[in-house]
Parts: C-alpha cells; structure tokens; sequence
C-alpha cells in the first residue's frame, strides 16, 4: 500500500541520515556495519549506502573496490553526476586516465560544462597521458568557472614540463594576483626564475616567499643557492 512505501521510504532516510552523521565523524567501522545492514534490510538496492561506504574503502586504499562500488551506485541512479565524478575519480586513481577523460565526458554530457571539479580532473588525466595542450584547455576550462590555486598549480607545471618557463611563470603570476600571499605560488615563480638564469628576479620572489612562510625549505634551499 501507499502507507507502507511511505513508511519505507521514511525509514530509508532516517538510516542515510545516520550513515551519514556517522561518516561526517569519521566513525568508519560502525559506519560500515550500519550499511551493511541496510543493504541487508533493502535487499543491496541502496544507493547512498554503497556510495558511503565506497568512499570508505577508498580511505583505506582500497581503489578498486571503492570503483566497483561507485559503478554499483551509478548502475543504481545513472542521473546521479556525483556518482560519475567518484567513478572517474577512482579510473584516475588507478592510472585508468584514458577510460577516467571518458566517463568525464559523460558526466559533462549529463550536467552541462559549467563544473570546476570535472574540468580540473580531466586537467590531469590529460597531464598524465602527456597530452599537454588539451590538459591546459580543460585547466583553462576549469578557472574560466572558478579560479583554484590548485588549478593554476597544475597548468604551471603542464608548462614546466614542457619546458616552457616562460608560459609557466605567466601562468603563476595570474595566480599571484587571485592569492597575493601564497608562499608556495612565490617559490615556485623563483624558482623558474632561477631555472631561466635570471637570479635577481629568482631572489627577489624567493625572498618574498620566506617573509610569509620562514621555514620553507624549498624557498630557504633555493635563495641559499643564489
């Protein structure tokens, strides 16, 4: 009866709620044996439990596990983006990059090409595969929609890798404006700067890298080299 589905469905809410507190507390065993009995009770077709208890298994490294769960859940509810988003994840994770940039895809495909996260992701399955033009575009994507360090971080380095110093230290000057004091971004730019034998300008911003953060060893290394 209606009543009944009502009441069902109630009672699944409650437990996704309390699965959740417990996982937000990071109280991962009893978590566990909560979703376990959930799954018990609705005969394994609970897809916020699997997806919870996904994200565990992959806390404790256990990658492939975590991606058969997250396909379950995505099996479970196809409209769901976030399930997506794990299951490429984990492909990244377990350096599956080509087979992650296709299930990306598929959730831009489902939620428009206005998402930071995915943008970025696909970023760096790119970056891996060496493919450095498109892996700028969809940093390029990803900052269009909102600016990360993170971001800058990693279209910098497609740059360095390539040796293109030049493009890498304008890339980390933009970041330089959107995080003025960010020691990691001012050691980084010396360093290129040094890379580039330009050591006054390498001193310069390594100096300036140790005023906001004295102890990092990198920038320390690095203007004692000069």
């Amino acid at each position: 009866s209606q009543a009944q589905k009502a009441s069902k469905a109630i009672a699944r809410e409650r437990r996704n709620y309390h699965i959740h507190r417990l996982y937000v507390r990071q109280e991962h065993k009893e978590c566990l044996a909560v979703i376990e009995e959930v799954l018990g009770e609705f005969g394994g077709l609970c897809e916020y439990p699997i997806y919870v208890k996904a994200l565990i298994k992959r806390h404790e490294g256990k990658i492939a596990e975590s991606l058969t769960l997250f396909q379950a859940a995505t099996a479970l509810n196809p409209h769901n983006v976030a399930n997506l988003k794990q299951v490429g994840r984990s492909l990244y994770l377990l350096g599956r990059h080509r087979a992650a940039i296709d299930v990306y895809d598929e959730a831009q495909n489902a939620v428009g090409a206005d998402d930071w996260e995915i943008w970025h992701n696909k970023g760096l399955c790119y970056m891996y595969l060496k493919q450095f033009d498109e892996s700028v575009e969809c940093f390029k994507g990803a900052n269009d929609i909102q600016r990360h360090d993170t971001t800058y971080a990693q279209m910098g380095k497609v740059y360095a890798l390539q040796e293109k110093y030049n493009e890498a230290v304008d890339v980390y000057l933009e970041a330089l404006e959107f995080s003025p004091e960010n020691p990691e971004v001012l050691t980084t730019i010396g360093l290129l700067y040094l890379r580039m034998g330009e050591s006054f300008r390498a001193f310069d911003y390594l100096g300036n890298s140790l005023t906001h953060d004295p102890r990092d060893p990198k920038a320390i290394l690095a203007a004692g080299s000069i």
